[in-house]
């Protein structure tokens, strides 16, 4: 019995105490196991799913920008020629229609020079002739008047008959008439054009010359029949026409080649004039020289910079990357904050003046050019500058 209390003693608490510590350790293990499963279940957001609030939802649209002036300009000469004058320096302020720069014009006053002479021996020229012509078209004036009244008088001394030099002197009337006729019409182009009514006039005028050379005949007849013997009458006929034809060929003017001769000489004398103003490289508008590219003594060619003027004092934000999503909340009037990159600690307040209307691409990305006009200047703002751009949308 001694024997069996030991026994049981022995197994009551070492042998229990060797199985209890694993069956403890593994519910802890599991207890933890059991733990650590809840934690993995908890309710999380993803990193990469953390709402991001839109530029808009605070009723701004932000965009990166450059700072330009409101107006530049490169100035370029229209003419070749040497750089004997530069009146303007890198930082300088011009006024409008100031001297800039200034090229050799010894060939171009030479060449305007010419061109004046030319037209004021072409302008003598025509004068001389117009006087010419004013005296001839006098002394024609004068022979033909002489001439119908040496007719007229013989026509007294010996009358012919009368019905053939009414029809003639009809037909001759009926003939002129037709004749201006025809011309009036000629000189609408928009009438002219149809065949039909070319035809008709030249039908008539053609009618009236056919009964002209009629009346004329018979009148010729007539006159032969009666005064055969009279060639007095036939001379002074001869001279009157003869007079009448010299007047109406001065009645036309002078030779239109002197009178194109001296406006070619104008055209040549306002064409040399231009050139020689278009050698003074002027400011187009008040500015500030900011880049000068030519020195005294180079030549320059038609059409090379020279110089850039630009209103520094009016500068502007223009946008680079405002992709069209954003465009489309922006509009006119609208006021904005211009931030340069340069000049962090600044803020200066502006406003939408333009919204581009052609897309533009910046980095692959479709985009529209927004300016901002600065309200106030700002010490160190230069052109060129990046900046950031925060337009009021809402």
């Amino acid at each position: 019995m001694k024997t069996d209390k030991k026994t049981s003693a022995r197994w009551s608490y070492p042998e229990c105490g060797r199985w209890i510590r694993p069956v403890l350790l593994a519910l802890a293990i599991v207890w933890l196991l059991t733990s650590c499963d809840g934690m993995q279940t908890t309710e999380t957001v993803a990193p990469d799913e953390v709402p991001v609030v839109p530029q808009d939802s605070e009723g701004k649209v932000i965009a990166e920008a450059v700072i330009r002036p409101a107006r530049w300009s490169e100035l370029r000469f229209d003419v070749a020629g040497e750089v004997v004058e530069i009146l303007a320096e890198e930082g300088d302020l011009v006024e409008a229609g100031a001297p800039l720069a200034r090229l050799d014009t010894e060939t171009l006053d030479l060449t305007l020079e010419e061109a004046q002479l030319a037209l004021e021996s072409a302008a003598l020229k025509l004068a001389r002739a117009e006087t010419e012509h004013a005296r001839q078209l006098t002394e024609a004036e004068l022979a033909l008047q002489i001439a119908e009244d040496r007719l007229a008088q013989a026509r007294a001394r010996f009358p012919e008959s009368t019905a053939a030099e009414v029809a003639l002197q009809q037909a001759i009337r009926d003939e002129a008439d037709a004749a201006y006729e025809y011309e009036k019409a000629e000189n609408r182009p928009w009438e002219w054009k149809y065949e039909h009514v070319q035809k008709s006039y030249t039908s008539a005028w053609q009618k009236a010359k056919d009964n002209l050379a009629v009346a004329q005949a018979e009148y010729d007849a007539a006159v032969a029949e009666q005064y055969a013997s009279n060639q007095e009458w036939v001379i002074l006929e001869a001279e009157a026409q003869q007079a009448h034809l010299e007047l109406e060929r001065l009645q036309e003017g002078v030779d239109p080649l002197l009178t194109q001769e001296v406006e070619d000489a104008r055209l040549q004398v306002a064409q040399a004039q231009v050139k020689l103003e278009a050698a003074t490289l002027v400011a187009p508008f008040t500015g500030t020289v900011t880049d000068v590219e030519v020195e005294i003594g180079e030549t320059t060619t038609a059409g090379e910079m020279v110089m850039v003027v630009a209103t520094l004092d009016r500068l502007q934000a223009v946008t680079v990357d405002l992709v069209e999503l954003d465009v489309a909340r922006v509009e006119e009037g609208q006021a904005a904050v211009v931030t340069a990159d340069a000049l962090p600690e600044l803020e200066l307040k502006g406003h939408v003046v333009r919204v581009g209307l052609q897309s533009e691409e910046y980095r692959g990305d479709v985009t529209y050019p927004v300016t901002v006009a600065l309200d106030e200047a700002a010490l160190g703002l230069r052109w060129g500058m990046t900046a950031m751009v925060e337009i009021e949308t809402g």
